[in-house]
């Protein structure tokens, strides 16, 4: 399932050329927008140019922390597209910070703060607003610390936060003239005595710290900053392990909260689906680097299980990029390998024909990787099939999805029932356990809690809910159910289902059971997502009549309109039941 990451879609070449424009009018810029502080006690130096930053997240390879204090204003750096994002310099040593000059592309806040820290753990507040307003702001601040960082609170844009440049000015404390160490690793960061794939063809197994690992996971996908408050529920499942798609600063919180529950993690290093791997030479030197600085970073963390390099990128691709994708996977496993000898490398794609390439053209990787839904029953033997002479792991498994599926009478795909879904995660499990010795377990998609129509789809807790499905992982690792259970809605139909008038009564027949014998209660959503592509859920009245069937009302707009009834339990289950109506 592709994943992708946000980007700012905004970079062109008039923007390029508009960087210039500002280095002409920064003067101006300057006296225009200038917050005074404390004033500085010394002649500042500029101290941030080309020291090491780090960010809570960047939307693009080309946009990374590090182009904020090159030296240019024609390279910026950008963030995700969410308030609580933050861009931080290692100044190396202890300084007497006096001013701060953010250089902001369009994407800027209205809202956020400076903040300055000895060990980037505890920060003190040099400056803060809520009023800004972009362009070039020079701000006299008073205080001292190895790390300044800027937190933003809120965006004044859709997008998340840009910064041209991110210069921090000040003076070196003498007593401090050498540069001070990194703050020492907490406990949950000491290295482990290491993971490996041992054995022989057909024979392997996953050892980590000595001891067999068969991988019972889910995919991850709530924020990091998030992991503490829900790890506690993916151990209870029985889960060992969780898989990421992308790795970045703000991951430590998430290795930490999963080492604390014995869990260990997929660390996903992100490779854009749609680069140019035949010719684009600067991108690839670019990620290169950039992975090889976060296996350095995250290399020695007891929570990190294995990388897995790349997601689904190959099999969209022509031959020659096919080709040449393979080959630089094979760089950059050879460059982890390098700096991190103690956990394996492996690399996801969304069929096995990808692992003829890597066969060929990718030898270092240690295990394959692939992504598979409604064929997962057929893995085994395609592995079988291929004479390949590695194991493998299954990165991405669970119901049917929706392009796997027949429409129905409305051109919306067909769903499964919960019951049929939760009945897929038992069977996915069945198939990687059938290959003992070959397949090395599976990480279960998804662990999600979003409220939308993917999430509907193929999350686990959809609303932070649990679905059937999150029962069926837990007895598939457990080997036993534990607690409460939600309700089981049958097969959902509409009346009128096609021809309905716009914003006409429709009444919704989903027949349910509660296994411990609960009260139900109801909500109802439409989605326009097989109308504009959007997933978005629309919360609508929802009435139950005498003989049990649902009233709803249609949505104004002509199209195919997906429907979704919730029967939720009181104990925090829900049962859902899903059809389509097409409006007239």
């Amino acid at each position: 399932m592709r994943t992708d990451t946000t980007t700012l879609g905004r970079t062109t070449t008039t923007a390029v050329r508009l960087a210039a424009a500002v280095v002409a009018v920064v003067l101006l810029a300057a006296l225009l927008v200038v917050t005074r502080g404390p004033a500085a006690s010394a002649a500042p130096t500029l101290l941030s140019q080309g020291r090491p930053t780090t960010a809570s997240a960047s939307d693009s390879t080309a946009r990374t922390p590090a182009k904020a204090v090159d030296g240019s204003t024609a390279t910026r750096w950008a963030s995700g597209r969410t308030d609580a994002q933050w861009l931080r310099v290692d100044l190396g040593r202890t300084a007497t910070v006096s001013r701060v000059v953010l250089r902001w592309e369009a994407a800027y806040a209205k809202a956020y703060r400076l903040e300055v820290s000895s060990d980037a753990k505890t920060w003190r507040t040099l400056s803060s607003t809520t009023a800004g307003k972009g362009g070039v702001v020079t701000t006299d601040v008073s205080g001292s610390g190895r790390y300044v960082r800027m937190l933003g609170v809120q965006r004044a844009t859709t997008y998340g936060y840009s910064l041209w440049e991110f210069q921090v000015y000040g003076t070196v404390t003498a007593a401090t003239a050498k540069p001070t160490p990194a703050p020492t690793p907490s406990p949950s960061t000491a290295p482990s005595t290491g993971v490996r794939v041992t054995g022989t063809q057909g024979k392997w197994q996953l050892t980590v710290d000595g001891a067999p690992w068969t991988v019972r996971g889910v995919t991850y996908g709530p924020s990091n900053a998030d992991a503490p408050s829900y790890m506690a529920d993916i151990a209870s499942t029985g889960a060992n392990t969780v898989r990421t798609w992308g790795t970045d600063a703000s991951s430590a919180q998430l290795f930490d909260a999963a080492r604390a529950r014995g869990i260990r993690v997929v660390a996903g290093l992100w490779l854009d689906q749609g680069a140019d791997y035949v010719g684009n030479t600067t991108y690839k030197a670019d990620t290169l680097a950039s992975i090889t600085k976060t296996v350095t970073t995250y290399r020695d963390h007891g929570g990190l299980l294995m990388w897995d390099v790349g997601n689904e990128v190959m099999l969209g691709q022509g031959e020659a990029q096919r080709v040449a994708y393979a080959q630089y996977v094979e760089q950059v496993v050879q460059a982890i390998h390098r700096a991190d000898p103690g956990h394996p490398v492996t690399s996801t794609d969304a069929w096995t024909g990808a692992w003829d390439y890597y066969r060929q053209y990718t030898p270092s990787l240690d295990l394959y990787a692939v992504n598979s839904f409604g064929g997962i029953g057929w893995v085994q033997q395609q592995w079988r099939d291929g004479g390949y002479t590695k194991p493998y792991l299954v990165t991405e498994t669970g119901p049917a999805g929706s392009w796997e599926v027949p429409a129905d009478a409305n051109g919306v795909p067909r769903q499964p029932t919960d019951t049929a879904a939760a009945r897929a995660y038992t069977d996915a499990w069945r198939a990687v356990t059938a290959a003992p010795g070959v397949a090395l377990g599976a990480t279960m998609f998804h662990y999600g809690v979003e409220n939308d129509e993917p999430g509907v789809w193929l999350n686990l807790r959809t609303d932070g809910l649990k679905r059937p499905s999150w029962y069926a992982v837990q007895q598939a690792y457990r080997g036993t159910v534990a607690g409460n259970r939600p309700p089981v809605v049958g097969t959902t139909t509409a009346s009128p289902s096609t021809g309905v008038a716009p914003g006409a009564t429709v009444t919704i027949t989903a027949p349910t059971t509660d296994p411990d014998g609960d009260a139900v209660t109801w909500r109802a959503y439409t989605t326009s997502r097989y109308v504009d592509g959007d997933g978005t859920l629309r919360p609508t009245a929802v009435t139950r009549a005498a003989d049990g069937t649902l009233r709803i009302t249609a949505p104004t707009t002509a199209g195919a309109w997906k429907i979704a009834v919730y029967a939720l339990d009181g104990h925090g289950n829900v049962g859902i039941g899903t059809t389509s109506v097409r409006v007239r």
